[in-house]
């Protein structure tokens, strides 16, 4: 069941029939039922719009027992982050795993991380970023995700050195200017911001460079290049 599928079944007031008794929740499957609300929401309107208030009225609950589980929305939108941010990478790391040729690797994450489908998640980063300015605990979280994900890349890279698909350089380094790469073209697609068409070669023309690839490995060449 996805999140959206989770989601719907809680915007109907348990016992909403006058008729009917009201199903008690154990202490940990309310609590667990308020986070995966919380984090249904999150993806809809964004983590700095979460409210006590907007989630009890979500699960036809009470402003005050949601308050009682979750009394620090701050705390409760890091643990938010951290559950969506985690839920992607592990997605993505799903998808890299059965492919062992480095460049098609690359050319994967590529298409991943620029697809319009991520945008709800690529929101949250950005909602992240802002929130961890003045909230220690997401700042956190997004940090030791960037680390992740810095992990999850740096070793794309070291494979394809090794195996001598890719030129001889600092992995780290550049999974680190990938990844600033792909965070920036992401909070463009948000705002509409260029072509969508053209974010795949904005992302993939830079890492071509920086592997020593040729032009088009990791994107079509578009025609008017072969013209010039």
């Amino acid at each position: 069941m996805s999140r959206a599928d989770s989601a719907a079944n809680c915007t109907e007031p348990e016992g909403s029939d006058p008729g009917s008794p009201r199903r008690r929740l154990g202490r940990a499957q309310r609590h667990q039922q308020i986070r995966d609300a919380a984090a249904s929401q999150a993806l809809r309107v964004g983590l700095q719009q979460l409210t006590h208030r907007g989630i009890a009225s979500e699960l036809g609950v009470t402003h005050a027992l949601v308050v009682h589980y979750e009394p620090d929305m701050a705390a409760l939108r890091a643990h938010v982050c951290h559950a969506l941010l985690q839920e992607e990478f592990l997605q993505t790391s799903r998808c890299l795993e059965g492919i062992a040729d480095a460049v098609d690797g690359v050319r994967t994450l590529i298409g991943l991380m620029s697809s319009p489908r991520r945008a709800a998640h690529a929101a949250i980063w950005l909602d992240g970023w802002s929130l961890g300015r003045h909230h220690p605990g997401t700042a956190e979280v997004v940090r030791a995700m960037m680390r992740r994900w810095e992990d999850l890349v740096s070793g794309l890279v070291s494979r394809g050195v090794s195996s001598g698909e890719f030129a001889d350089v600092d992995a780290r380094a550049c999974a680190w200017e990938a990844i600033a790469l792909l965070d920036g073209l992401n909070a463009h697609m948000l705002v509409g911001y260029g072509h969508r068409s053209e974010y795949v070669e904005r992302i993939a023309v830079p890492w071509e460079a920086r592997l020593g690839l040729a032009p088009g490995t990791l994107s079509p060449i578009r025609e008017h290049d072969n013209k010039l």
